[in-house]
């Protein structure tokens, strides 16, 4: 308990978020900023685009089947908004 104590009185200490062990060193000198990939966001739309165009296109695919095989089929003569 008075290590913990002795630590919050040392000003190396104070303002430091929860967490320390990824950010500081032992001592308490701060690490340096982890390297960042170039080129993160092309890969994130390499990645996405081609999904979301292949779940629209299956789900066009879907939608015409179950149309033809008359599992789904809008009624347009089915308003209720007439009064």
């Amino acid at each position: 308990m008075l290590q913990l104590l002795h630590r919050l009185r040392n000003p190396a200490f104070r303002g430091r978020p929860n967490d320390v062990s990824q950010s500081y060193y032992r001592n308490g000198g701060l690490k340096p900023k982890p390297e960042q990939e170039p080129m993160a966001l092309v890969l994130i739309l390499v990645n996405v685009v081609p999904g979301v165009m292949l779940g629209t296109y299956a789900a066009k695919k879907l939608a015409y089947f179950l149309e033809v095989s008359d599992l789904f089929a809008p009624d347009l003569l089915d308003d209720d908004d007439d009064d």
